[in-house]
């Protein structure tokens, strides 16, 4: 595997412990990264590194377990399980999210892209918001029998 993989999987090993320092990045990411996720998209090293400072604000733990990579020249994608907890879901007990990072690289990254349920990370952890969602996805989930 390439070791700058398995570098950027070492470093979402234990997202919460390293994601304030920003530093790390740079070795991982290309100065003109475009980094997207179901909620934005950030372009530049700079304002990947803010997008993760603040979205691990909330976060009292993240980690990341990755499952079999697929590689290829200059590309990857890497299914994982996140497991985290936020203070403001579920009275900030753990919860697990699976997806993938689809990677561009050279000698750093220079796209990702996560692929996840938003729905099943945030919408469906708020008390009322979440009986909704679920209720919604039973019902198209069986709308095919």
């Amino acid at each position: 595997m390439s070791g700058l993989i398995e570098e950027l999987q070492q470093y979402y090993s234990d997202f919460s412990a390293v994601a304030g320092d920003s530093s790390l990045l740079d070795s991982l990411y290309d100065e003109k990264v475009v980094f997207r996720d179901p909620v934005h998209q950030v372009e530049g090293l700079p304002a990947l590194k803010r997008y993760f400072s603040d979205m691990s604000g909330g976060l009292t733990s993240c980690r990341f377990e990755f499952d079999r990579s697929v590689l290829s020249e200059g590309g990857a994608c890497l299914p994982w399980q996140m497991h985290f907890s936020h203070r403001q879901l579920q009275g900030g007990r753990e919860l697990s999210l699976r997806g993938c990072s689809l990677l561009h690289f050279n000698d750093r990254v220079y796209y990702h892209e996560d692929f996840y349920d938003l729905g099943a990370m945030v919408y469906e952890q708020v008390p009322l918001l979440g009986s909704v969602v679920r209720g919604i996805k039973k019902r198209l989930g069986g709308a095919g029998s």
